[in-house]
């Protein structure tokens, strides 16, 4: 998180809120809402912790959401949350305890199958993104933990930013196949993937999204270009999320993690 981009926060969101009371006159006879006052604050958590993605809520909302598709049997009154707790505590010492030193080797060697019942929540990945599939086509790839795929399999997934060539600069496109790809004894050793870029808007339409460079937003035209890329993995830089406004127009936005 760059201060540029802190400042640009703060920039926008005080602009929003003053454009807010010309648009809307009535606002300002009333008392300000909570949350405007702390989307100001946003700004001091850009500064604390950095980008958004970092610490908002969204991993706990789900939590909350897997939790409450739990069978409780209509047992209320703390019973349900204390065998939760109970749970993950006993789980908790087991684990650490299959891993002092002074553990005996005959217990030691159930560690493995102990991992493998209990796969901690944040535990890394160990398999390879890619897997290897029979026939000239697939449904998606992984890459780069997001799934891509054909517009006909998945339209959301098929949205991605990349490089058409080392000389030209990232582009927009969807994808429209996935090519497997095989060694001459048949075995699938990479993909290729066929993409339409989407066409520049017309010079008669205003982007806008220019005033917004840190948004990493940019307006297309919804037609697709005829011409098709065949690019590897390595040339996407991010998937996109699309969204279809007005005369034609497209916004994508780069979804890149990095």
């Amino acid at each position: 998180m760059t201060a540029s981009r802190t400042d640009a926060y703060r920039k926008y969101i005080d602009s929003w809120v003053n454009d807010l009371r010309t648009l809307y006159p009535h606002t300002r006879q009333g008392v300000p809402r909570p949350n405007i006052h702390a989307a100001g604050h946003v700004y001091d958590f850009l500064l604390l912790f950095g980008p958004v993605v970092s610490w908002w809520c969204f991993p706990f909302e789900r939590l909350i959401g897997a939790l409450q598709k739990i069978n409780t049997s209509d047992h209320i009154g703390g019973e349900m949350e204390s065998t939760i707790v109970r749970t993950v505590a006993r789980t908790a010492n087991l684990r650490r305890w299959l891993r002092r030193r002074d553990c005996p080797e005959a217990i030691r060697q159930l560690k493995i199958l102990f991992d493998k019942c209990f796969v901690p929540a944040n535990a890394p990945s160990s398999s390879n993104e890619f897997v290897e599939q029979k026939g000239p086509h697939r449904a998606y790839v992984k890459h780069n933990g997001v799934n891509l795929s054909p517009s006909d399999t998945h339209a959301g997934n098929a949205n991605i930013i990349y490089r058409p060539s080392a000389s030209e600069p990232p582009v927009a496109g969807q994808v429209q196949r996935i090519e497997n790809i095989h060694t001459p004894d048949g075995k699938n050793t990479d993909v290729r993937l066929h993409v339409q870029r989407y066409n520049p808007i017309s010079k008669a339409l205003y982007d806008p999204f220019l005033r917004y460079p840190h948004l990493l937003a940019k307006s297309y035209s919804t037609s697709l270009n005829a011409q098709v890329d065949v690019i590897d993995l390595d040339d996407v830089i991010a998937h996109a999320a699309r969204y279809d406004y007005s005369h034609g127009r497209s916004v994508l936005v780069n979804m890149s993690r990095a």
